[in-house]
């Protein structure tokens, strides 16, 4: 037996051990990345660095024996930077990646490759629970989801992106519809009341998490039915509001209370709220249209868009022309366009960028085109005539013409000076939308003698991380904070949310400070070396089965029909599987967690090893090792 120091504390052990074998078996955790006991350490990596009194530097301690009398310190600023140097060096030519790219381009940061892998394997119910750990409503996103995953799916390095959307919604039709429902356990009572304003996709979501894990909610819709712009502004067509009311009824599982025809500032003030409860999230949303600049806007049959969608959802049928003009290029544009196509009308859709700039997603114009609607690109509305009624007549446009790009990356449209005119019976304008805060300017919705704080777009001055207002026990989130969105992005801010709430109620800091290493071969897809790809044999992308164009334009029958399962099985089975599989145990990637690494600080070439897909079951990837 011989006696070293380790950290200034005398220990007794036995000869020819390594500094790293006597650390551990006295409880002081050092990293290493030796991962197999029975070879003998190399040493190369230098993350096990320590320091020894008497030696320059540092020295391995998974590769440095002790000898009698040896001091040893295993941890202090010095070693520490030593570390955090020697893990940014190795993952400075790391060329692989921890999450999918997918997953990391979702918004709400679901894990698409997982469930994407269950769906492979028939295993639906499986695939339901991993989706909503972050997003509980896949029967409704399934539908309407822009899917902003596809957009890095590597796939379409290959031929086409995987059908993501599609099969979130074939799982979730499944689940819903099999003798098991897969619904998640809920936690013991904790005794917290929490209130809701808003019952659209973020506060439903908000109230799902935090009902899960004991607390009481209550959400305080202001309409008839809660779902928010899902029921008041998606139409029939697109999602059918019996799926919606199944999902949220699945929602309401563990004890989530929805009170409707509760508009906050009229029965109830917030100030009430924050102090009947022991927090509140605001998630209003945005459904107030921005009107027309057009001159003659208030003539009869001018309409906003949002105002139209709500009022058909209702029920009220808004009277319209024969001659319909739809003004935007958004999906509000494009939605009140085929609902208006749908109630018998000819429908022209003008819009002042060309259709490469149409904020609205690529499928739903070519859906509206395969309808029969008409398109005016570089086209702007600039006055309505009407008759001696006061009801629109014609509208007179001006030609544009695409300038400099502006703040969203989009060319600017410029006036070209040239007009035309045409007739018709209704012009609806859906240019955008925005909250509708005006009651929070009255004194009663003030908390603590002040307004709740707002931007000039009158959406509210939320911490974007926690959603928390920084006004006593109050956050915002979803369109109330961000303006006009996705229903995914609204469901990413309730999540945070209630992440957010539930620290808050434990007394803990509302933001997790820890953030979790991530490895990414390219941040873009753009800047992905192509090459690599090659060797995998092109699949056509499946397309999910719809009505026929003609039929369907004529009523509000669901358009998409859902895949089969042996579709989706196969269409599911062409993911790549690009993120890591032992991600969440991968030792370099919690080291690198924990010293806070910056992979990007030494710059240099990737090592890019091939992958190895010859063997039936197995891939070798040396690039994830």
């Amino acid at each position: 037996m011989i006696t070293i120091k380790l950290n200034d504390k005398e220990v007794k052990t036995e000869e020819e051990k390594t500094i790293l074998e006597v650390a551990n078996e006295n409880g002081i955790e050092i990293p290493t990345l030796c991962h197999d006991s029975e070879l003998k350490p190399f040493g190369s990596c230098w993350v096990c660095a320590v320091q020894v009194k008497g030696r320059k530097g540092f020295v391995t301690s998974c590769g440095t024996t002790i000898i009698d009398g040896m001091e040893v310190i295993t941890d202090s600023p010095e070693i520490h930077r030593a570390r955090k140097m020697a893990l940014e060096l190795l993952l400075s030519d790391h060329y692989a990646d921890c999450e999918a790219p997918c997953k990391l381009a979702c918004p709400d940061e679901v894990d698409v490759q997982t469930y994407v892998s269950h769906i492979a394997n028939g295993h639906y119910h499986e695939a339901v629970k991993v989706i909503k750990e972050n997003l509980p409503m896949p029967l409704s996103i399934g539908r309407v989801c822009p899917a902003f995953c596809e957009d890095e799916c590597r796939r379409s390095l290959v031929e086409e992106p995987i059908a993501i959307r599609q099969l979130k919604r074939l799982a979730a039709d499944f689940d819903l519809t099999d003798e098991w429902t897969w619904t998640p356990e809920k936690a013991k009572s904790t005794g917290e009341k929490i209130a809701i304003v808003g019952g659209g996709p973020s506060g439903l979501t908000c109230g799902y998490y935090l009902s899960n894990i004991g607390h009481d909610v209550t959400v305080f819709e202001a309409a008839p039915k809660p779902g928010g712009w899902l029921r008041y502004g998606i139409p029939e067509y697109r999602l059918p509001k019996k799926i919606l009311d199944k999902e949220i009824e699945l929602m309401c599982t563990n004890g989530m209370k929805i009170k409707t025809n509760m508009p906050i500032g009229d029965k109830i003030t917030i100030p009430q709220l924050s102090k009947e409860y022991n927090a509140v999230y605001l998630a209003m949303g945005a459904q107030k249209a921005v009107p027309m600049r057009a001159k003659g806007s208030d003539l009869i049959g001018c309409l906003l868009g949002v105002n139209f969608l709500k009022e058909h959802a209702l029920g009220n049928k808004p009277q319209l022309g024969k001659r319909v003009a739809i003004i935007g290029g958004g999906n509000t544009a494009i939605d009140c366009a085929r609902t208006a196509k749908r109630l018998g009308a000819d429908v022209t859709l003008a819009y002042r960028r060309t259709r490469k700039e149409m904020p609205a997603e690529s499928y739903e114009v070519d859906a509206a085109e395969e309808e029969g609607i008409k398109f005016y690109f570089l086209t702007n509305p600039v006055e309505n005539f009407g008759n001696k009624k006061g009801e629109l007549t014609k509208i007179k446009f001006e030609k544009m013409k695409l300038g400099k790009p502006d703040d969203t990356g989009r060319r600017r449209p410029e006036p070209t000076g040239k007009f035309f005119e045409e007739k018709f019976d209704t012009v609806i304008a859906a240019i955008s939308q925005r909250p509708d805060v005006d009651f929070l300017a009255e004194k009663k919705n003030y908390i603590g003698g002040k307004e709740i704080p707002l931007t000039r777009w009158a959406t509210a001055e939320a911490d974007e991380y926690t959603m928390y207002l920084g006004i006593k026990n109050i956050f915002a989130g979803g369109d109330f904070r961000r303006g006009p969105a996705t229903a995914i992005e609204a469901i990413a801010d309730g999540r945070k949310a209630a992440t957010a709430i539930d620290r808050y109620l434990k007394g803990k800091i509302m933001l997790n400070p820890v953030k979790v290493f991530n490895s990414v071969k390219e941040k873009k897809l753009a800047e992905i070396d192509t090459t690599e790809y090659e060797q995998y044999e092109k699949e056509d992308r499946l397309l999910m089965p719809e009505l026929d164009p003609e039929k369907r334009a004529t009523n509000f029958k669901e358009v998409e029909l859902g895949f089969d399962e042996e579709d989706a099985i196969k269409e599911a089975k062409r993911c790549l599987e690009c993120g890591c599989m032992v991600k969440e145990t991968c030792d370099l990637r919690k080291f690198a967690t924990d010293y806070e690494v910056d992979a990007d600080l030494f710059m240099g070439s990737e090592n890019k090893h091939p992958i190895d897909d010859s063997h039936p079951y197995i891939r070798r990837d040396a690039n994830k090792c």
